[in-house]
């Protein structure tokens, strides 16, 4: 796993250093909040969670290309999970520094494009385990590795709204218990999240 988040992570550095290259690309810098939509989905049916709302808030970096539509959006996020069992009401917090980089197409619209830009976007989210409460037989893992999808809309060309959706690549935490044999449970992140960014 660890490998496999290397090879992803210098994966993005490289998208974005050659995205960057241009001279006609813009470059803009911004700050970014929202709210998390998230449950965990194990791969046994012994063991469900429900949805749970967390947050998150932190600084991005967007280049982009105006002739093509095509960018690039990288971010810094501190994310703050919930998440619930439905079979005896446990409840986990954790916390993570969230690195999503987003490959965007956005689409210029004639005459209102300066006010209404709408775009789609889809990239890999690095997640780094900051701190964690819950249940010592849940075992959360110290990285992992999500796939986000997303629709947004650039508003005045400063303000960005978007709504993600994340599916777990890697796990995010394993369940152990001697009910089960030492068999690990292993779970993975489902998550939705809506979002607010201004850009400079």
């Amino acid at each position: 796993m660890k490998r496999t988040f290397l090879y992803s992570l210098l994966l993005a550095v490289v998208m974005m250093t050659a995205v960057s290259q241009p001279a006609s690309a813009q470059v803009r810098f911004g700050i970014r909040g929202g709210l998390t939509l998230g449950k965990l989905k194990f791969d046994r049916d012994v063991i469900n969670s429900d949805n749970r709302v967390g947050w998150s808030g932190g600084v991005l970096l967007d280049l982009n290309m105006p002739v093509l539509g095509i960018g690039l959006e990288a971010s810094a996020l501190y994310t703050h999970r919930n998440n619930r069992l439905t079979d005896n009401e446990r409840v986990f917090k954790r916390d993570y520094i969230d690195i999503p980089v987003y490959v965007r197409y956005r689409l210029s619209l004639p005459k209102v494009g300066h006010v209404f830009a709408p775009m789609v976007f889809t990239g890999p989210d690095f997640s780094i385990l900051f701190s964690e409460n819950g249940p010592v037989n849940y075992k959360n893992k110290k990285t992992y590795l999500s796939w986000d999808v997303g629709l947004g809309a650039d508003l005045f060309n400063r303000i960005r709204l978007t709504g993600t959706y994340g599916i777990g690549i890697s796990r995010a935490m394993d369940y152990i218990d001697s009910e089960y044999h030492g068999d690990k449970i292993e779970g993975k992140d489902r998550f939705w999240t809506l979002s607010a960014a201004v850009l400079f």
